[in-house]
């Protein structure tokens, strides 16, 4: 659905203060995920739906906050599972990659040999 907008209403500080609205482009991945928001979609739809009918409020030691009971549950189910997609490459670190590479040195070994001279570099002696 390209060209639409939604509305935006968000509260500053309390809930008596005044309203901050505004309007914005849905955002592309709203309509089509990528594969990492796909499979977290999938996981909370799967887990949610096992707990249906669950009612009540349920304290949350993690934010010591009472948070409806599916919620908790959804979280702990979920706690620690990766679903992949990382943080997208900077463009130096495809142009170094891409330079390496070329000139026959493996990726994963000049990562590891760079970690280990920054280590070695960063113990400054006072």
């Amino acid at each position: 659905m390209e060209g639409s907008i939604q509305l935006v209403v968000r509260r500053r500080g309390t809930r008596t203060g005044r309203p901050l609205v505004f309007f914005r482009a849905v955002p592309s991945t709203a309509y089509s995920p990528t594969p990492p928001q796909a499979r977290v979609r999938l996981a909370v739809g799967s887990v949610s739906r096992s707990l249906k009918g669950v009612r009540g409020l349920v304290y949350d030691p993690e934010t010591g906050r009472l948070l409806p009971g599916s919620a908790v549950a959804v979280k702990r189910a979920l706690k620690g599972r990766s679903f992949g997609g990382g943080r997208k490459p900077r463009k130096w670190e495809l142009i170094l990659r891409r330079y390496l590479e070329e000139g026959g040195v493996p990726w994963e070994e000049a990562r590891k040999t760079l970690i280990e001279y920054l280590r070695g570099v960063s113990t400054v002696e006072a």
